[in-house]
């Protein structure tokens, strides 16, 4: 086939607003959508090249194969390799050992696999990922696996058969897509049969200009194709953000604005010629490169970060490096091993075996080390129960990753807290801002004489509706269900409850009145109501950033870190206090009941270790350490003389 340089111009349009958007540059809020350009761009060339083969009668499949591991093997060895030391100096245990398991699932290409099942409620930040970015090229590998299948075998019935088959499958692909993103968009995003529509649509285009074919249209008409396509593509970059829905009906936009482009924007238009430039044409010939690198850059700085986000200063110039790394690698590494007489197939097809076979030696040593935290300094040893509690490690809180029945989050008797033998009881039930606060309600039932039920799982903020915060896929949909039917059939059995939750969120969603519903009534069931503040929110994670320093050795500033995420979760716990006040059974925790350091109000406990787990959420630690505190407060007291009461 011909070569365009407005192919090469539009993955400049592609992966610079990828950079720039993952870069945190607000105005770039769509830049996500670049991968579908690429997505596109892949389905068109592949099908191109290979129907130009069939018709020459040179093609194979072991040629496409070799292509592939020219095109794509050796570059992404050389990320992949130069990530490992900064990972060793840098990465937490737990990080390494995550950062393992994707060098594994990348060089089988399966790594949109491994972070489907790992981006869950606990996972760490996708940001923070140096090789999140994989995922794409997974995809397109495990669509070039059936792909050129599909085409030996459907070649002899005519490309209009063809065309009307991927069209099918297209239009599924895209309506799982379009539901699926809303019921488990996790899945939605990374997986091939909710994404191989847009490399269908690209696909569908070689189609139609197999052969040599040209789109022969008016002159006017070539360039209001290329000009809208154009519009519909800058549109969604700078319209788009991370509350649209994608991959959904929306991402038609991006991604048929792309195929017009394609379609009409030849040398003769002004579209044409605009995104055949020069200077787009040569970011666009480094346009794998500079993917491949940006995100472990962008990864690296924000693992080192103690204090939240790099500024932009610094993504700035790490935007610019991973251009110049891009650079150095394609005229170094790409280039050199695209030439078939440097680099001969049996070459290629051993570097891609050795280079694999190193990689996943690496990675499962690092999986099964767990991360070698021998790395980590003397102070680690020191940090115990930083963690949040959970029925996996001999808590209540049944979370999504736990593997218990669902009938023990309400009947089981690990369930109890405190004196599990004393005849006052108590009911904890919520999301997991409940579930946070069990190792406090055990110490606290087990100096008062009561036994506590933990009723908890994840985003089940206390209501007895089917309103929910987190993705209904999740199989703690299902828990929280039998967790409100359960609190509704027995909640006056107990002496007091104590309601917990994610208050912010909840607001955040219009949905605090359901919680102030069910707070109305549990009043009128039980002897006395305990409302439990949210403590305070972070906009990083807390305990990793104090993990950090002590790697790096460096003095931890938990001031340096921003709170402003807490506006919305302080607003709603004053809902809930001045709600309490209206209520004569009803009583408030404060933070100031929980959360002080020398008589005053604190984020760190007084060894100077965050009470904080993930910016969110107390660790157990933290929650034990509160306990005391909270024996010595006025909400206690108040609780225990409304218990007392006749």
């Amino acid at each position: 086939m011909d070569y365009r340089k407005e192919i090469d111009g539009l993955r400049a349009l592609a992966v610079v607003p990828v950079i720039l958007f993952h870069a945190g540059f607000s105005a770039f809020s769509g830049g996500f959508v670049g991968v579908d350009v690429f997505f596109v761009i892949s389905g068109y060339l592949i099908t191109s090249i290979i129907l130009a083969e069939h018709q020459e009668g040179s093609y194979s499949l072991v040629n496409f194969y070799e292509r592939r591991a020219r095109r794509i093997l050796p570059a992404l060895f050389v990320v992949m390799a130069a990530c490992l030391p900064v990972a060793w100096c840098w990465l937490l245990p737990e990080d390494m050992k995550n950062f393992s398991e994707s060098l594994v699932a990348t060089s089988f290409f399966s790594s949109n696999i491994l972070f489907w099942k790992t981006s869950n409620y606990f996972s760490s930040s996708a940001e923070l990922k140096p090789l999140l970015h994989t995922w794409s090229l997974a995809v397109e590998e495990q669509y070039y696996l059936f792909f050129p299948l599909f085409l030996a075998l459907t070649w002899r019935w005519g490309s209009r058969l063809m065309s009307v088959m991927l069209i099918v499958a297209a239009i599924a692909s895209l309506y799982m897509a379009h539901t699926q993103v809303s019921f488990d968009p996790s899945k939605a995003f990374y997986l091939l049969p909710t994404r191989c529509w847009e490399l269908f649509i690209g696909a569908l285009i070689g189609l139609h200009l197999s052969g040599g074919r040209k789109l022969v249209v008016r002159p006017w008409l070539a360039e209001a194709g290329g000009a809208l396509g154009l519009a519909l593509l800058v549109a969604a970059i700078f319209w788009f953000d991370k509350h649209t829905p994608s991959p959904s009906l929306y991402v038609l936009m991006p991604t048929l604005g792309t195929a017009l482009i394609i379609l009409f924007a030849s040398e003769q238009t002004m579209v044409g010629r605009f995104v055949g430039n020069r200077a787009f044409v040569f970011i666009g010939l480094l346009s794998y490169s500079a993917y491949l690198w940006h995100q472990p850059l962008f990864a690296f700085a924000r693992q080192r970060s103690l204090g939240g986000e790099p500024d932009h200063g610094i993504f700035a110039a790490l935007s610019l490096a991973s251009l110049l790394l891009a650079y150095v690698s394609w005229r170094f590494v790409e280039a050199p091993f695209r030439n078939r007489r440097r680099f001969g197939r049996q070459q290629i097809f051993l570097l891609a075996a050795i280079g694999s076979a190193v990689f996943v030696t690496v990675g499962l040593l690092g999986h099964f080390n767990k991360g070698y935290p021998s790395r980590m300094p003397a102070s680690f040893s020191s940090l115990k129960d930083i963690d949040l509690p959970k029925s996996d490690n001999g808590w209540c809180f049944y979370s999504i990753d736990s593997n218990d029945a669902l009938s023990e989050g309400a009947n089981g008797l690990s369930c109890w807290l405190g004196d599990k033998k004393a005849k006052r009881k108590g009911v904890l039930f919520g999301d997991s801002f409940a579930g946070q606060y069990e190792p406090l309600w055990d110490a606290v039932g087990q100096q008062s004489g009561m036994a506590i039920h933990a009723v908890t799982t994840n985003w089940c903020y206390p209501a007895l509706g089917k309103g929910y915060t987190g993705t209904l896929a999740s199989r703690a949909y299902s828990q929280c269900l039998f967790n409100r039917q359960y609190l509704q059939d027995n909640l006056s059995q107990y002496d007091f409850a104590v309601l917990a939750g994610d208050w912010g969120d909840v607001q955040a969603q219009g949905k605090l009145d359901e919680v102030l519903a069910l707070a109305r009534m549990a009043a009128s069931k039980v002897r006395v109501l305990v409302l439990m503040s949210s403590p305070k929110q972070f906009g990083t994670n807390v305990m990793v950033a104090y993990k950090k320093s002590l790697l790096h050795n460096v003095p931890f500033d938990i001031r340096r870190i921003s709170t402003d995420v807490d506006k919305e979760a302080a607003n709603a716990n004053a809902r809930l206090e001045a709600l309490a006040k209206t209520l004569p059974n009803a009583v408030f925790v404060d933070r100031d009941a929980m959360f002080m350091r020398d008589g005053l109000p604190s984020d760190l406990t007084a060894n100077g270790v965050p009470f904080s787990w993930d910016g969110a959420h107390i660790s157990i630690y933290g929650a034990r350490t509160a306990a005391p505190i909270f024996l010595n407060s006025r909400p206690y007291q108040d609780l225990m003389a409304k218990l007392a009461a006749p």
